[in-house]
C-alpha cells in the first residue's frame, strides 16, 4: 500500500518531493546527519557512512539484510554498551534540559547492605516529600561504596522542603563548596547522612550533568526495575532532527570531537543567531 513521504531523502542524498509515493517495502531513508537541540547548545552527529532509518510503523515489515552496506552505528554494539550509551544519554538529556536546582546525595545509616531496603527508603522519602511539600522534579542514580553498600546522588527542581546550612562537626563552622557556596542538609530527611549544593550557573549544569552520567558503568547493576536510575514523570527531553538543514557546514563549531562512527560537532546558540533562524523555520 503506497504512503506519503514526508522529508525524505534518496540514495544519493537528495531531498524528495512530499508528495511522492512510497510502497511499504520502500519506507526507509538514509540518515546523513543528526541534531540535538539543547537550551544552551546544538549537538550534530555526522556519521562516517550514512545509516538507514525506517519510515515509522513499517519497521516490521523491512529486513535489514536487504538495506545494502548502511549500517547504523548502534548495530557494532553490544547489548549492554548500547544500554549504558542510552542511560547516559538520557540522564544528560534530561539533566540539559530542565530546571535543577540542586545536587543531593543520600546515605541510608540502618540496614545499609540490604539494597532492596535502601532503594524503598529513599523511593519512600521522596514519595512523602512530595506529599507534604509540593510536587518537584528530581533524578537520582545509585552509586556503589567501596564498602558494597549504596548511596543515591540526585539532581532536583523546585524543591520546597526546609534546609539547614551544614555544620562541620570538626570545626563547628559551616561548610562551603570549592565555589564558597554553602552546603545546605535537608531537615526532614532521617534515614542517614544528606547533603545539597545549590546549581547556581550554566557552566556548573553542564558539569553536573556529566558528574551524574559518571555513575552509569558496566559494575553498577540494574537497580530501578528496568532503569539504572529513577526519574520523576514529566520531564523535556531536546527535539531531534534527522538529516537538518545544513546550518553546520556554514558555521563553525564551538567544539568538535571523533568518535568511533562518526564526528560530533557542537555550536552554542547564543554565539551562532543564524542556528535560531533555522530552528524557528522548522519550529523546534
Amino acid at each position: 500500500m503506497p504512503v506519503p513521504l514526508l522529508d525524505m531523502w534518496d540514495r544519493n542524498g537528495i531531498k524528495m518531493s512530499k508528495l511522492t509515493q512510497i510502497a511499504s517495502s520502500d519506507a526507509k531513508y538514509l540518515v546523513y546527519a543528526k541534531a540535538t537541540y539543547y537550551p544552551d547548545f546544538v549537538r550534530v552527529f555526522i556519521p562516517n557512512q550514512p545509516y538507514i532509518r525506517q519510515v515509522e510503523g513499517y519497521e516490521q515489515e523491512l529486513k535489514l539484510t536487504s538495506l545494502s552496506t548502511h549500517v547504523d552505528a548502534e548495530s557494532y554494539e553490544s547489548n549492554e554498551e548500547r544500554s549504558l550509551r542510552r542511560t547516559r544519554k538520557a540522564i544528560k538529556d534530561y539533566s540539559l534540559c530542565n530546571d535543577f536546582d540542586i545536587f543531593a546525595t543520600f546515605t541510608i545509616a540502618k540496614d545499609r547492605y540490604n539494597d532492596a531496603r535502601s532503594i524503598r527508603r529513599v523511593k519512600t522519602w521522596f514519595k512523602n516529600q512530595r506529599t507534604r511539600n509540593g510536587k518537584f522534579r528530581y533524578i537520582i542514580v545509585a552509586e556503589r561504596h567501596k564498602d558494597s553498600a549504596l548511596h543515591f546522588h540526585a539532581l532536583i527542581g523546585e524543591y520546597k522542603g526546609r534546609f539547614t546550612y551544614a555544620v562541620s562537626p570538626n570545626t563547628g563552622k559551616y561548610i562551603s563548596d570549592k565555589h564558597g557556596d554553602f552546603v545546605r542538609n535537608f531537615d526532614e530527611y532521617k534515614l542517614g547522612i544528606n547533603s545539597a549544593k545549590i546549581i547556581s550557573t550554566s557552566e556548573s549544569k553542564t558539569k553536573t550533568a556529566y558528574y551524574l552520567q559518571k555513575y552509569i558503568n558496566k559494575d553498577m547493576v540494574i537497580i530501578f526495575g528496568k532503569n539504572r536510575y529513577w526519574a520523576s514523570k514529566g520531564l523535556a527531553k531536546p527535539p531531534t532532527e534527522e538529516n537538518p538543514e545544513g546550518f553546520y557546514k556554514v558555521v563553525e563549531a564551538d567544539r568538535h570531537w571523533m568518535i568511533d562512527h562518526g564526528t560530533i560537532l557542537e555550536f552554542d546558540r547564543n554565539k551562532h543567531p543564524l542556528i535560531d533562524m533555522f530552528l524557528e523555520a522548522h519550529q523546534l
